[in-house]
């Protein structure tokens, strides 16, 4: 691979708030799954934020700073938030505009703006900034990244009908020990009782054919899934999907069906 970083900007695919006032911690921690109290100044953690029955109204990465946190996250989610703020001394200042992101991808590395702040991502080094980085990937090739490495991304793989452990996020986004917070009680229950009904998969077809979002995966000729992305991996020289199964189906080697043709099972996201 060639010494020149991989970076693609995600600016426009994510939004950058800023949480701040006096009780931004207890209000940020009762909104999301993981553990925010434990954060030190420039430490980082992923979480989900829930609605009352467990499922999501948003994804990031929590980063703590000296008199804020910044929250890098799915669009669409300050609102949800801003209506939970009610005695609460809180402000929340959505700095998407003011601020850039960037994902950098691989062991090379670019020298960073003065005013970056970074996070740990599951496919590399997130960078929010408001000095411009020069992206050296588009789009098309972070998509097919993304899929072989069997990471969801939010508004195709996982929305407001997705419950985190379907979408294997369960190491990353959940801390099970921390206080209360907003759809806990399904979240303890799915622990408690040990499984979801649906699990995101990433698929190995044959061929050059791409399925299409929401194209039926079957076994024993029935329905056990549907496809949510897919890409033709280059690197791979075959095409690659992510999609949920049936949690009877979500095994790796177990082999599936997409338009009569097989398809396998490489991994379970998530594990």
């Amino acid at each position: 691979m060639s010494d020149r970083p991989l970076i693609a900007d995600i600016s426009a695919a994510r939004n950058r708030l800023r949480v701040t006032s006096a009780d931004r911690v207890e209000f940020l921690h009762g909104q999301c799954t993981n553990d925010i109290k434990r954060l030190g100044v420039g430490e980082t953690c992923y979480a989900a934020f829930l609605d009352a029955k467990g499922k999501m109204r948003g994804e990031g990465h929590v980063i703590c700073q000296s008199d804020a946190f910044l929250l890098e996250t799915s669009p669409g989610l300050a609102p949800s938030l801003e209506k939970f703020i009610i005695t609460e001394d809180v402000m929340i200042e959505d700095m998407s505009a003011a601020l850039g992101e960037w994902l950098m991808i691989g062991s090379a590395r670019a020298n960073l703006p003065a005013d970056a702040v970074t996070f740990s991502h599951v496919l590399g080094l997130g960078v929010i900034s408001g000095e411009r980085m020069t992206a050296t990937i588009d789009a098309e090739v972070l998509e097919a990244l993304r899929i072989e490495a069997g990471v969801p991304r939010w508004g195709v793989d996982m929305d407001e009908n997705t419950i985190p452990d379907e979408a294997g996020l369960e190491k990353r986004a959940i801390n099970y020990d921390k206080g209360c917070y907003i759809g806990q009680e399904t979240i303890a229950r799915i622990k408690t009782y040990g499984h979801v009904n649906r699990q995101l998969v990433q698929l190995a077809l044959t061929g050059r054919d791409l399925p299409a979002r929401g194209d039926k995966i079957v076994a024993d000729g029935r329905e056990v899934g549907q496809v949510t992305s897919a890409v033709f991996s280059s690197r791979l020289g075959k095409p690659l999907a992510l999609g949920y199964v049936r949690r009877e189906w979500a095994a790796t080697g177990v082999t599936l069906k997409w338009n009569n043709q097989p398809v396998e099972v490489w991994k379970v996201c998530g594990e």
